[in-house]
């Protein structure tokens, strides 16, 4: 299988927090790091042997959003955040070389078990098929008597909404009820047959849209940063739909949220 992992950062990263399992062979081949700021300095990446990455000297490895042929800013200046690498890579066509596309963040640290399954993902074991998707599940999206999960946020995210931009976009009709045990995948990282990714992000290029401005409003939140929060939901919706559609099954990705990388990399978050 070919398959490419784009780790997307806006300030800074260190390949050495985040990439212990692999050997720079299988990091060179596997990821791409991906830089969503317009303040793209030169040097911004550490390798695991310690040298600087430059991005100008590897382009492959180190994608600079505001540099792409497509770009649209305001992606990123209305607060979607990580949003805007399935966006931008989708528009500027990145994932038709791979069979598997995935996305995930600079403060996750790859586990020896992830790794695992990349590896295996890569040989195309029989139990890693095109069907199977991956992702960061933290728990169940609704239970039996439609409670949804405590970080799912219904007081602050409109799941009738976002159900309803699924339905349109992909000629559904489905209910709330597809959500009951179904897994709740969040931090926007997943890694995914490129069919499935196309079809995520075609969705989250149009609700990027359809959210706007009214999302970052009176009764819900209105700092920046808190758009990124919506479409974050709506693509767990998309992967619970998509498991009740039968379209994939579901494997959870044992990747680390490693709080104290921002710490050591001197960053502060301010949009939470």
């Amino acid at each position: 299988m070919r398959i490419r992992v784009f780790i997307v950062f806006h300030k800074a990263i260190d390949e050495r927090l985040i990439f212990q399992p692999f050997s720079q062979n299988e990091i060179d081949r596997l990821f791409s790091l991906y830089a969503v700021s317009e303040r793209y300095p030169d040097k911004l990446v550490t390798r695991m042997d310690g040298r600087t990455l430059v991005a100008t000297a590897e382009p492959d490895r180190i994608i600079a959003e505001p540099l792409l042929h497509w770009y649209d800013p305001n992606i990123q200046s209305r607060g979607f955040m990580e949003t805007s690498c399935y966006v931008h890579l989708l528009k500027n066509d990145l994932v038709a070389a791979f069979d598997y596309v995935g996305v995930a963040q600079y403060d996750m640290s790859w586990t020896a078990a992830a790794a695992d399954m990349l590896r295996a993902l890569e040989r195309g074991a029989p139990e890693s098929g095109p069907q199977f998707a991956f992702g960061l599940t933290c728990g169940t999206l609704m239970d039996k008597f439609g409670r949804f999960h405590h970080w799912a946020f219904p007081h602050l995210r409109n799941w009738n909404f976002l159900l309803m931009s699924y339905n349109r976009f992909f000629g559904q009709n489905w209910d709330l009820t597809i959500l009951i045990d179904k897994p709740f995948t969040l931090f926007q990282t997943y890694l995914l047959p490129r069919a499935e990714f196309v079809a995520l992000a075609n969705w989250v290029a149009a609700l990027c849209e359809e959210v706007y401005p009214w999302a970052n409003q009176p009764p819900y939140e209105t700092h920046w940063g808190a758009l990124s929060g919506y479409v974050e939901r709506a693509e767990s919706l998309f992967i619970a739909a998509r498991l009740h559609e039968r379209r994939i099954m579901l494997n959870h990705l044992p990747l680390r949220h490693d709080d104290t990388i921002p710490v050591r990399l001197g960053i502060r978050k301010l949009h939470y």
